[in-house]
């Protein structure tokens, strides 16, 4: 059978977090020159990490444990609208410690918070009266219906949104074009690469997180706009971070990370002397059997029925502000290498190399 290589010519490499390294650089600064915030919608994180909108990972005691370490919490919409009101209602009227300065703060002082929405338009109007950044949550933004819906909820909200997931140059500038860049408060990029996530394994479709962010970089730069970028899906290692960064990311969205902390909602549980937390992704029949967040893969309900994630167990670590102050300094120990000062210079400062595949020769014999 003869094969047309037509689609093969213009093939783009797809490099994951273990195919790159960022390179020394020239520093002319100490760690405590060094500043990791960064922001968001007008919001100041201190620590520019958000956590997975999942219902393993955020609810409202992980939302207001990492505000007050200086990230922001992401509320799950796989339940009702009255249940999300109610746990954005939690964080809201939390009442923030006097002396914290690290704190995620709204504009009148309340701990800040976020929320996932979808294309039901009456529950985004109402989750955002509560919410201060609105996160759409959807697997594949690049959708017309998922246009037209989040138009319609910026009409009637008035609030600007996060869209995504974005995987490619092309989604990101089309998406960009029909929302308006105005209405636009951060770009969330990244499909199919994250521990739980079977997308990619299913379908054969995805976009690494370091290739979706360089895409959504180079998007970006041919429209002349600046727009926050949000690196989400399969960031597991310190360095995942960094390259995150170093490749134009302006924030990181964790959930296998956050997931492992005391203050998430998944069940612990004891194996052989240790604990653990339970971890699924949305795709999971485990997510899907509570119905609330069918759309998330383009599922009413009634129409595919496939599993595009899996339920696994892992490792309990602690509390999230231990994890923040550990991952920052980590963050900081990066931009300390190559010379960074602040978020916004990284990308300017990094540099890269491709890891070649272990085993192969170099040179020759």
């Amino acid at each position: 059978m003869e094969i047309n290589d037509s689609k093969f010519g213009n093939c783009k490499t797809a490099y994951s977090f273990d195919e790159l390294l960022m390179l020394p650089g020239y520093a002319q600064m100490s760690p405590k020159d060094i500043d990791s915030s960064a922001v968001l919608n007008g919001i100041t994180l201190k620590s520019p990490f958000l956590s997975a909108a999942m219902d393993t990972v955020t609810g409202p005691e992980m939302a207001i444990a990492l505000g007050l370490s200086g990230g922001l919490g992401v509320i799950h919409r796989n339940c009702s609208t009255e249940e999300a009101l109610a746990m954005l209602r939690e964080v809201k009227n939390f009442k923030i410690p006097e002396g914290n300065s690290n704190a995620t703060k709204d504009a009148s002082g309340r701990l800040a918070v976020g929320i996932a929405i979808s294309s039901e338009v009456e529950r985004a109007i109402e989750v955002a009266k509560e919410a201060d950044i609105l996160f759409t949550d959807v697997a594949s933004f690049h959708n017309q219906k998922i246009f037209d819906a989040v138009k319609k909820t910026i009409d009637a909200t008035g609030k600007q949104i996060v869209i995504g997931n974005l995987g490619t140059e092309e989604g990101v500038m089309h998406a960009v074009k029909e929302i308006g860049a105005e209405n636009i408060s951060g770009i969330k990029v990244g499909m199919g690469s994250g521990s739980i996530c079977t997308t990619t394994d299913v379908t054969g479709v995805g976009s690494p997180v370091p290739f979706a962010v360089a895409e959504a970089v180079s998007a970006l730069k041919k429209l002349n706009l600046s727009i926050p970028i949000i690196a989400d899906g399969g960031i597991r290692k310190p360095r995942d971070i960094a390259i995150s960064f170093g490749l134009g990311a302006s924030f990181v969205m964790l959930g296998n990370i956050f997931a492992r902390c005391d203050e998430s909602p998944g069940e612990k549980v004891e194996k052989n002397g240790k604990y653990y937390k339970v971890y699924w992704g949305m795709g999971s029949k485990e997510a899907r059997s509570k119905r609330a967040a069918l759309d998330r893969y383009q599922d009413s309900g009634k129409g595919k029925n496939i599993e595009e994630g899996i339920k696994i167990h892992v490792e309990s670590e602690g509390p999230v502000s231990d994890k923040v102050e550990k991952m920052t300094y980590q963050l900081k120990t990066t931009m300390g290498y190559i010379g960074a000062r602040k978020i916004s210079e990284i990308r300017a400062k990094a540099n890269f190399a491709v890891i070649k595949p272990k085993g192969e020769k170099i040179g020759v014999e």
